[in-house]
């Protein structure tokens, strides 16, 4: 087949969307006209899991169709290595144009701790009249006055109401906009530690204002506590700390500072790039470069705090928000979809990888979306008053706000589950998942104009889900529930695929690769030369969809494994989920989780410790031992008898 004759492939990939917050999965409340449209007229994969719940390792493993473990991305905060095939780079080699527009994230959105720790020092000693300096100077009697007024809160951080009260307010805090003005991100490691330092040392401190010498004095002091740091990464001086712009090409500071202005090129197996990083107020990249210079007025608006904007009830949300519609970032991720399609050249076949941040936390969408819908008319999540007694001890530190700074958590959900709360999550997620159907129906719309349709397979997708309050969570964690695992997987091609089919067939993010190669009839960039060796292992983890996709598929047994590394609790969970059950173990630990999916769909009881699932939970661990090593995949390929 030449590449004339291949197919084309658009993959629309979204952040945090559930399965059930589709019209297309059964969501009453929420309108997704054009996503229906693709359910309608392809194939709709009812049970696809997640390998992992957080956004890079679950991107990694789509892109190069391979575990955590062996991709190496088994959590966020770990790039992915560059050296691996990946789904664009191997078509690329066969003669496809590639193109990302939006998010990827398969590299570090902030710097590490010590070279943002080294870049406060940097503007606090050298740079004296710095953008940093001045504004850290200008509102240093502001911090000192809140901190001041709450020394209970500066020894014990975490009083219930005002501590959440006190963090929902941190985008607008004094310090918080201090370290913001040098592209410090509010929720990275740096940020916490500084703002941890900066209490401790203001606590010291009985003045309410500081004179000349005493603010020296104070920077100074700041400035020691910051450096010796340096101690636990084997700098003996700040200087010995240095950033490479080039080796951490998707951070925020480094964009936020002008340090790069574009990705390098190809990237990841992409040909070309149109980048955004960050989600919401917090969005970065060539889309905020773009619409700082050539909308100021909407670029503030970007900010939650901006005097247009109305901020809601609860934390993170912003109930109405005045960046217009048009100069929104999936608008500009649309515009940049449609014009990759119209730019490459017509005889070559595309893979575009069309990637919205939403709906992701902070919670906010243009109008007249992001109103769209009344938090008193949307459902309450899927829990009970007393489960967390049966869960393992984890759920119940974190809903009491024992762990600061779990991953995508930042805070106790105790405060944001409760139901007036929750609810106001839950209403704004859904006018976030609308406007990105909106959206998506543009950029299909543009295939349909042009007569790319028939020729093209389409493919919607999500990185994870998110709790929304389910079980007393909120976002993502180590938890192992359905609304964070399960993720809407529809394909769709005119004419090929079959129309409106629902298949129950468990699959996972590790069967997109070998799908997609095998309907473009592309080899693994695994594959070597004759002879073949047949009854080797193959070389990946997940299997081709393909006969799934066909008219008359035979319905396949199959079971999905999910590895869970959270480093901030030291655990590594593994879940094995079968059509029935699904399992979790926390190795060394006596607690685990296992639920019966058909008599308990939405896995309220816990039956680890019932004696009558005893024998099957057996049963379930050796079948999940068998997994873990039929998963391992054969790379490298085998190539000779010796």
């Amino acid at each position: 087949m030449g590449t004339s004759d291949k197919p084309n492939v658009l993959c629309f990939v979204c952040d945090q969307l559930r399965y059930d917050h589709l019209g297309c999965t059964g969501n009453d409340t929420v309108e997704t006209p054009n996503i229906d449209e693709l359910s309608s007229t392809g194939v709709t994969f009812d049970r696809a899991y997640v390998n992992n719940p957080m956004c890079m390792p679950a991107r990694a493993t789509l892109l190069t169709g391979r575990n955590p473990h062996r991709h190496g991305v088994r959590s966020n905060g770990i790039p992915l290595s560059p050296d691996l095939p990946t789904v664009p780079g191997t078509l690329l080699d066969e003669g496809y144009r590639t193109h990302s527009a939006g998010k990827i994230h398969t590299h570090l959105y902030t710097l590490p701790a010590p070279e943002q720790i080294a870049h406060i020092v940097t503007e606090l000693s050298v740079h004296t009249n710095s953008a940093f300096t001045r504004a850290l100077r200008d509102t240093i009697e502001d911090v000192l006055e809140e901190l001041l007024d709450r020394p209970d809160d500066i020894a014990d951080g975490r009083e219930r109401e005002r501590y959440h009260h006190a963090f929902s307010q941190r985008a607008g805090s004094a310090l918080t906009q201090a370290l913001e003005s040098i592209h410090v991100p509010k929720w990275s490691d740096a940020a916490l530690l500084f703002r941890d330092i900066a209490e401790d040392v203001v606590a010291k401190s009985p003045a309410r204002e500081l004179s000349t010498s005493e603010w020296a004095e104070f920077a100074s002091e700041l400035e020691r506590r910051l450096s010796t740091m340096f101690e636990d990464v084997d700098a003996t001086t700040i200087g010995d700390v240095r950033v490479d712009p080039t080796e951490f090409p998707e951070a925020r500071e480094v964009w936020e500072t002008g340090s790069v202005s574009s990705l390098p090129e190809p990237y990841y197996g992409f040909e070309t790039t149109d980048f955004t990083g960050g989600h919401v107020n917090e969005i970065y990249g060539e889309y905020k470069n773009w619409l700082q210079d050539n909308y100021p007025d909407a670029y503030d608006r970007l900010a939650f705090y901006h005097p247009e904007n109305t901020r809601g009830d609860t934390f993170q949300v912003l109930r109405e928000w005045s960046l217009p519609e048009s100069l929104h970032y999936n608008r500009w991720i649309s515009d940049r979809s449609i014009e990759f399609i119209d730019e490459r050249s017509a005889d070559e076949p595309f893979f575009l990888w069309c990637s919205y941040p939403d709906p992701h936390n902070p919670y906010a969408a243009p109008e007249p979306w992001g109103s769209m819908y009344d938090p008193e008319e949307v459902a309450l999540p899927t829990r009970r008053e007393t489960e967390l007694d049966e869960l393992p001890p984890f759920y119940s530190n974190v809903y009491e706000g024992e762990f600061f700074q779990l991953q995508g958590l930042y805070t106790d959900p105790a405060p944001e589950v409760q139901d007036d709360s929750i609810r106001e999550i839950i209403a704004t997620t859904y006018g976030m998942v609308s406007y990105l159907d909106h959206e998506i129906g543009r950029v299909v719309r543009a295939l349909e104009e042009r007569g790319l349709r028939e020729n093209t397979i389409v493919v919607f997708m999500s990185d994870h889900g998110t709790m929304m309050g389910d079980h007393w969570m909120v976002r993502k964690g180590p938890f192992q529930f359905e609304g964070l695992l399960r993720v809407p997987m529809i394909w769709s091609w005119p004419g090929r695929f079959p129309a409106g089919r629902r298949v129950e067939t468990i699959c996972s993010h590790e069967d997109f690769l070998p799908t997609i190669l095998d309907l473009c009839d592309v080899r693994s960039p695994h594959a070597t030369y004759e002879p073949p060796y047949t009854e080797g292992p193959s070389s990946w983890p997940g299997r081709s969809l393909a006969s799934l996709l066909t008219d008359d598929p035979a319905e396949t047994e199959r079971s999905v494994v999910v590895e869970n590394d959270e480093d901030y609790l030291g655990l590594r969970a593994r879940t094995l989920i079968t059509d029935r059950y699904k399992l979790t173990i926390y190795p060394g630990e006596e607690y685990g989780e296992l639920f019966d999916l058909d008599n308990d769909p939405g896995e309220l009881h816990n039956r680890w410790n019932d004696p009558e699932y005893a024998e099957l939970k057996s049963g379930l661990y050796r079948e999940l031992a068998e997994e873990l090593v039929l998963r391992e995949g054969a790379v490298p390929s085998r190539r000779s008898s010796a």
